[in-house]
């Protein structure tokens, strides 16, 4: 294709009809005047505004948020695929983060709006020392960079490929360009309320999208017909390569703690909120959101693979890309591009502002002490472009992966996920873990994950280990978080017996953390601030959940 017919086709939007290349028009042009609009009242004049929107955010733009922020492209893309290659089974991951969700407003929430941190791994500073920041910090860069950024950018550009016959690698420039534009101009705030455009286009268009499908399918009894009872299992065999019930029942929730509880992407959402009350109603409000992938991206892959099955077979990732082109009417094509420049830029910008403010924050105002706020404002903005550059890099370790995008990013997260879980959760709920034990505990952890995916998927195939291929990662993960634990109580145990290093151990956490000589009180005050009405959705959630799995379980 010549530079000139490339230009007109990404003028014309492909193949699209007029009235899709309108409707996506007006998506961006809505959202480029949500992003000024949000700019002109919350502003970046200082660090606080950018990075976390003037800590004034309400809880139903939290909650959105938290919901758009997860559900970029790689999930339209992934649970799709999965649900096409599986079944529902996927859709256990989604399920889970509800109770997950539940966790982080209950039990970190309200410590780490005590502290009024900008980071996560600042908090590390304040409960341990400041190697723990440090370490933690790059952590979770790479970690965003490898499964979160590069994953969606891939994502996307599949996505486009598919539906407009873009290249991948022009794809991947122009959505980068696209996303860094409006994030880089409004910070945190200007990304947080064109998430509740998003959300809010991305739940009717997928809603649309699975309507036209169970109609051309047959509906729920023609599905049955065709695809195998498999297909519906939402728990499979124990000894199942990918979703084994043990799996899904306790590896998955580990996972969740680490993402929805300790990652920079999503906990900026919450220390953005007005007040603890308000970060447990977001996170209530983004639980039931939650319980709508399952219907609105697994099920549309189950109607992929009954309608193209042969399609399915050769790349199961082109699901939900496949259904929009082939079977949407003009109009409603234009509408679902549009969701998925939503969940794509959704996504990405959410990575690029918390990379940006990990950098910004425990990086460089570290290096640079003397620093004005406008200065720390601009190097979060320059630091995206680092990241983008970085992603593309990284695009062809994914194209070759050969798994489904959505295994391969949940394989990737295990190496880290079990160690950062078990020391947050001890240094939430005891004030008896130090600082020491905490570091041999993260750094040794996440090595033996590294050296786990390097010999089971990692290393060029002649020289990974045979006998990890069919090892599921889920049952990683629980050994991991088994492991974690025993190390910290194991070295808790040492600590013990040297009477010295534990009055030194003991004197560093006093010193530097005195909200935890209030742990006792903090469950009630967490309570007391959570209101009536958002303690019944919590429970009601629950309660929902076990029985959505009860009744498509059955």
């Amino acid at each position: 294709m010549s530079p000139g017919d490339l230009f007109w086709d990404v003028i014309t939007f492909g193949h699209l009809s007029t009235v899709d290349a309108v409707s996506i028009l007006i998506y961006l042009a809505t959202l480029l005047l949500v992003t000024l609009y949000v700019n002109y009242k919350v502003g970046g004049a200082d660090s606080e505004a950018y990075f976390l929107g003037g800590r004034d955010i309400p809880w139903w733009a939290v909650g959105f948020s938290l919901f758009a922020s997860n559900l970029g492209t790689d999930h339209l893309v992934g649970l799709a695929g999965s649900g096409a290659a599986q079944g529902l089974a996927v859709g256990c991951w989604e399920w889970s983060a509800s109770y997950v969700l539940l966790v982080l407003g209950w039990v970190f929430v309200p410590h780490y709006l005590e502290y009024g941190i900008y980071t996560v791994p600042e908090y590390l500073e304040h409960r341990f020392e400041s190697r723990m920041r440090k370490f933690f910090t790059w952590v979770s860069i790479l970690s965003a960079l490898f499964t979160k950024i590069a994953v969606t950018i891939f994502a996307g550009a599949v996505v486009l490929n598919e539906v407009l016959g873009w290249s991948k690698w022009f794809s991947s420039v122009l959505l980068l360009t696209l996303t860094g534009v409006y994030t880089s101009i409004g910070g945190l705030a200007a990304v947080v309320y064109t998430e509740v455009l998003q959300s809010i286009v991305l739940l009717v268009g997928c809603t649309a999208l699975l309507w036209y499908g169970l109609d051309a399918v047959g509906g729920w009894k023609g599905l049955e017909e065709k695809l195998p009872a498999s297909h519906f299992d939402l728990m499979k065999p124990a000894n199942h390569q990918d979703f084994p019930w043990p799996g899904v029942v306790f590896g998955m929730p580990i996972s969740g703690l680490w993402y929805w509880c300790t990652d920079q992407v999503m906990v900026q959402r919450v220390l953005s909120a007005k007040s603890v009350g308000t970060g447990q109603s977001a996170c209530v409000f983004a639980g039931w959101l939650k319980l709508t992938p399952m219907f609105l991206m697994v099920l549309p892959g189950l109607i992929a693979a009954a309608l193209y099955p042969e399609d399915m077979e050769r790349d199961s990732n082109r699901a939900f890309a496949v259904l929009v082109s082939r079977l949407l009417p003009p109009g409603w094509q234009g509408a679902m591009i549009a969701v998925m420049l939503s969940s794509f830029m959704a996504a990405l910008a959410s990575c690029f502002n918390s990379c940006s403010t990990l950098f910004t924050m425990d990086i460089y105002a570290e290096w640079y002490p003397e620093h004005t706020e406008r200065e720390l404002v601009i190097v979060g903005q320059l630091f995206t472009i680092v990241l983008a550059v970085a992603s593309m890099a990284w695009l062809p370790m994914i194209d070759g992966s050969g798994d489904e995008l959505f295994v391969y990013i949940q394989s990737m997260q295990l190496i880290w996920c079990a160690p950062i879980a078990a020391v947050f959760l001890c240094a939430c709920l005891s004030k008896r873990i130090s600082s020491r034990t905490a570091w041999i505990t993260l750094t040794g952890g996440i090595a033996v994950g590294v050296v786990f995916w390097l010999l089971r998927s990692g290393l060029p195939v002649g020289y990974r280990m045979a006998s990890l291929q069919p090892f599921c990662v889920l049952y990683f993960g629980m050994v991991h978080f088994l492991f974690s634990f025993l190390v910290i109580g194991i070295c808790s145990f040492f600590e013990q017996t040297d009477l010295e290093a534990t009055d030194e151990e003991k004197a560093k956490l006093i010193d530097n953390c005195p909200s935890f000589q209030r742990t006792t009180s903090l469950t009630s005050v967490n309570q007391e601030h959570a209101g009536t009405m958002t303690n019944v959705m919590a429970v009601s959630l629950m309660v929902a959940v076990v029985v959505l799995g009860v009744w498509l379980g059955a």
